[in-house]
This record gives structure tokens, C-alpha cells and sequence, in this order.
């Protein structure tokens, strides 16, 4: 009796809220109960005492004031507080994140205003002129880069968040000035290491590492980038799809700051049933329509891809082995390199690049330099580099030259240099004596001398619709565009007659719009009121974590 009282109680308060905030309820009410996660259903009949990770997003209403998605993000962290454990708002989805048991989820899922109940996934790690004439490691040769930076083009004044473990700041970072242009955290509270992992540092040491350490001999694809440490994953490479959420809006909210044009995504987790449910692919698709291009592993499982890296819209990156050579005759698809076709996406990973036995920068003490002492790699002058492998590795590389690229033509959108890039790709292993299995390989091996020198090319055309997520949460900012259908008498329904006061803003409508059409440059964004967060003051130490492996420790 005391629970019934207390969602009852909850309903009114969440419609009185609604009516405060004068927003009106839509032409056509949404469900009576918002749809929870499958795999989350599962664990709640397995475990229907435990408290489970979750986000609650919010259905938003007509006629969306400004700021629609920070209030329905404190809407939910306020349920959350109610019926379970509040951790963090979610403004860029209108979602907070929290933990709740079997009768609490089935609570919030009755709640008006509750669109979807996701199941808070683990996401893991995957794992003056510069001058080439000592470097020893393949990769940058492999992908031609080298060539890149005899055009006195090393990604100078392009920044790029990574968002993973942390990063140490190593000299090859910030000598002879400093490169990492700043630093968040949404992982566990930090001690006195900057990255306790060692994962980021080695994913960051791939974009932009200059060699000082080693005297050019350990050097990355763009090694005058710009950086912004984003640390999403805890010391032991874990994090959820909240901390990355989060990660993400940082990023959006400081692009212009800092310059960020790149977000490097090497983790995942698995993905979904379809990237339409998908909310770690939503918050990646809208920082991709916000101008961010989103380079993410396939990940390493030799199987179906990962999340985010099978959303259609991202630029998904598996890995070969280049055999330590900087000849691609000899290169082989690296047999850890998942590929496949995601339900309802595209077929994935985009292209391939170097990603075995990859050198790049040592963090000390780190929880991978203690897990794994035999991949320190030693420079003839002595200092220390570290070996990984993985579709982590190969990611940090095509942004490295993602960053190349932007630095030749700084007005590319994420469209135009995911088309460069891919049109730009090229074959390999002629002599290696296997043909490479063409559905893993996407478009070929990333070329960056060909990618930056390639002339002008159109968008490449996505073809699938965005995820449900992404759709609810730029409600706000798309409203009031003019409508383009693909079908204008789709379902029996005279799309030409609809407007945004009429329009049911659902998936029958997500399914027609015409979203090539939509002119994003112009949209509302302030509407969604993302960079009204009290960054500095917020405490995000709080989010659950999982005590998982490296997934990547055993490769090399």
C-alpha cells in the first residue's frame, strides 16, 4: 500500500511539474508503460532484489521550452531519488542515470513522462618540423603519415577529446609545450596518477605523441594534435554508457573552447538488439550532427561490432597486423578485428588501420603496466614505451588522421571526412598470401597521404535514421523545421497535412523524415540547454562500476 502511494504520489507530482512548466501534453498520449531494456527485463526476473544500473530518459512534450532537456533530466534524477538511487543527470538525452531493483524499474516504467527504461551497460577499453628520419615503429610509415608531415602538416591547432582511462603527462604530450588542453573526469576519484589504467595513454601516444622522449624514435599520426583528457573509464578500464554520456556532453559543451573537433571512442560495449535502442549511439550521433567526428573501435571479440562502433553513422575502425612493416603488401586483418552487419545499420567497421603490437607511450606504475611488464618497449636512449593491441589502438590511429586531415581542410564535416577517409582507402596484403575476408576490411586500410591530399568529396550518405534516443532528445531543437517526408502517404497518414502541433513525434514519424534534409547548421541547439551544467561543482564519482578485466590484456 505504502509503494502504490508513493508512485501515485510521484504521478502527481511529476503532472503538476508539467503544468508548472506550462507544456502541454501531445496531440496523442504516449504508452501507459514506458518500454524497459530486454536484457534489463532478463536481469530483473534473475536478480529482482538487486539494484541494477539504469537510465530513465523522459518523453518530451509540445512545444519545448528552452532548456526542455536539463529540466526532464532533473525530472528523472528526481524519480530516480524516489524509486531507487539517483547518480547523475543526463541532459544530453533527457535522462539521468541510477540504480534500482525489479519493483522500482516496474514502478518508474508506469510514471508519465517515462519514455524508455535503459539497462546502464559496462563499457570497456578495446585496447620545430617533425622529422621521421629515426622512427622505428611501423604504423605511422603503414598508414603514410610520414609523408603527411613533410607537407609541414601535423594536425596543429586540431584538438581532439579521448575519452578513456586518463592521460599522463609525459613529455612526448606536453614538451616542448603542453598539448593536453585539459582534463574531466566521470570515472572513480583519481590519486595521484592521471591515468591509473595506462589505456588512454597509450590511445593518446597513437594520435599525438611526438617522440621527445625517444628522440623520434616512438612518435604518433599527428604529433603536433591537441588533446583533452576525458576520463570516463576507472583504473580498471571500466565505465557505463552513462559516464560516456557524460563524457560526450563535456565535449559538445567545450568544443569551441578548446578547439575539439575529434572524440576518440576506443571502447565499447555490446551492442543491442538494434542501435535504434541504443543510447550510447544516440549521444554519439548527436556530438557527429554537432560537428564532432566520432572515430570508435569495432571492437575485439572477432564477432558482431560493439557499441558505439555499430551506429551507422560513425566512423567504425577494425585493426590489422601490419607484420612491423611499413609496407601494406605483407598486412594481414588481425584475427581479434570484429566485423559484421548490425541489425539495421550498415555494414561495420568503416576501414581498417595498424592496430598489433602498437608502441606508443608508457604510464608507469599504471594498472596495464602492472598487468603486463613484458610490453615495455625500450628506446636506444633508454627512455620507456609500452606494446598493445587491439581495435583501440587501431582507432587512436585514424584519428590521428582525422586530425591530419582536418588541419589541410578545417571546413570538413564529420560526413565529408568519414566519405575522405573511406574514399581514400586502399587494399593491402597482395603478398601476404590470404585475401582479406572483404567484410571485415570495410573500404580498405586507412591512407592519410591520400586522405589529405584527395580533393573535395560529396558527404557520405548514411542511409538509416538515427537512434529513437537521439530523435526524443533534439526534439527541442528540430521543432519548428520545415518537414520533408520519405513517403508522403506512409501508414495510410497524410504526412503533407501534419505540422509540429499536430505532428505524434514517434517512431512512425522517426521512420519517414527525411533527416538528410535537415539543415543542421540552423538548428535551435541552445534549446537544449546543454552547457548549463555546473561542470566545476558536480560530484560523478558516484556511478556504478563493474569490477571487470582489461578485455584486451591477452592480446598482443
Amino acid at each position: 500500500m505504502k509503494r502504490r502511494l508513493q508512485v501515485l504520489l510521484i504521478r502527481v507530482g511529476l503532472l503538476v511539474s508539467v503544468a508548472l512548466m506550462g507544456l502541454a501534453p501531445r496531440p496523442v498520449a504516449a504508452a501507459l508503460v514506458a518500454p524497459i531494456d530486454p536484457y534489463l527485463q532478463q536481469q530483473m526476473l534473475a536478480n529482482p532484489l538487486q539494484r541494477l544500473p539504469i537510465i530513465v530518459e523522459m518523453e518530451h512534450v509540445a512545444s519545448p521550452l528552452s532548456g526542455a532537456n536539463a529540466q526532464l533530466a532533473q525530472q528523472a534524477l528526481s524519480l530516480l531519488q524516489l524509486n531507487g538511487q539517483a547518480q547523475a543527470a543526463l541532459p544530453l538525452l533527457a535522462s539521468a542515470a541510477g540504480l534500482a531493483n525489479a519493483a522500482q524499474i516496474t514502478a518508474l516504467s508506469a510514471i508519465p513522462g517515462v519514455a524508455y527504461i535503459h539497462f546502464d551497460a559496462p563499457v570497456r577499453a578495446h585496447d620545430g618540423p617533425i622529422s621521421s628520419t629515426n622512427l622505428v615503429t611501423a604504423y605511422p610509415r603503414a598508414v603514410e603519415a610520414d609523408r603527411v608531415w613533410a607537407m609541414s602538416r601535423t594536425g596543429q591547432g586540431v584538438t581532439v577529446a579521448v575519452l578513456d582511462s586518463g592521460i599522463t603527462h609525459d613529455p612526448d604530450l606536453v614538451q616542448p609545450t603542453n598539448r593536453i588542453l585539459a582534463s574531466a573526469n566521470f570515472a572513480d576519484p583519481l590519486g595521484s596518477m592521471t591515468d591509473p589504467g595506462g589505456h588512454g595513454t597509450h590511445v593518446a601516444g597513437i594520435i599525438a605523441g611526438n617522440g621527445t622522449r625517444s628522440n623520434g624514435q616512438y612518435m604518433g599520426v599527428a604529433p603536433g594534435a591537441d588533446l583533452v583528457d576525458v576520463r570516463v573509464l576507472d583504473t580498471n578500464g571500466n565505465g557505463r554508457i552513462s559516464s560516456v554520456v557524460l563524457g560526450i556532453q563535456w565535449a559538445l559543451d567545450h568544443r569551441v573552447q578548446y578547439g575539439i573537433r575529434v572524440l576518440n571512442l576506443s571502447l565499447g560495449e555490446q551492442a543491442p538488439a538494434s542501435y535504434l535502442l541504443d543510447p550510447l549511439a544516440a549521444a554519439a550521433e548527436i556530438a557527429w550532427k554537432r560537428g564532432l567526428v566520432v572515430v570508435a573501435a569495432s571492437g575485439n571479440t572477432g564477432g558482431q561490432p560493439d557499441s558505439p562502433g555499430a551506429d551507422p553513422y560513425v566512423i567504425t575502425v577494425g585493426a590489422t597486423d601490419d607484420q612491423g612493416t611499413a609496407s601494406v603488401t605483407d598486412d594481414q586483418v588481425a584475427w581479434f578485428s570484429s566485423y559484421g552487419t548490425p541489425p539495421g545499420s550498415s555494414a561495420k567497421p568503416d576501414l581498417v588501420a595498424p592496430g598489433r603490437r602498437i608502441v606508443s607511450i608508457r604510464a608507469p606504475g599504471s594498472t596495464l603496466d602492472r598487468l603486463l611488464p613484458d610490453r615495455v618497449v625500450t628506446a636506444s636512449n633508454g627512455s620507456t614505451y609500452f606494446r598493445l593491441t587491439g581495435t583501440s589502438m587501431a582507432t587512436g590511429v585514424v584519428s590521428g588522421i582525422a586530425a591530419l586531415l582536418l588541419e589541410q581542410q578545417p571546413g570538413l564535416t564529420p560526413d565529408q571526412v568519414k566519405a575522405v577517409l573511406t574514399g581514400t582507402s586502399r587494399s593491402f596484403g597482395q603478398s601476404s598470401g590470404v585475401t582479406p575476408n572483404p567484410a571485415a576490411i570495410g573500404a580498405g586500410s586507412v591512407d592519410a597521404y591520400s586522405a589529405v591530399t584527395s580533393g573535395p568529396r560529396a558527404a557520405a550518405k548514411v542511409g538509416h535514421r538515427p537512434a529513437d534516443a537521439f530523435a526524443r532528445s533534439m526534439y527541442p531543437a528540430l521543432y519548428g523545421q520545415p518537414l520533408t517526408w520519405l513517403n508522403p502517404l506512409a501508414d495510410g497518414i497524410v504526412w503533407s497535412l501534419l505540422s509540429w502541433n499536430t505532428l505524434n513525434w514517434n517512431n512512425l514519424a522517426w521512420d519517414n523524415l527525411a533527416w538528410d534534409n535537415i539543415a543542421w547548421d540552423n538548428l535551435a541547439w541552445d534549446n537544449l540547454a546543454w552547457d548549463n551544467l555546473a561542470w566545476d561543482s558536480a560530484n560523478w564519482n558516484n556511478l556504478a562500476w563493474d569490477n571487470l578485466a582489461w578485455d584486451s590484456q591477452s592480446l598482443d
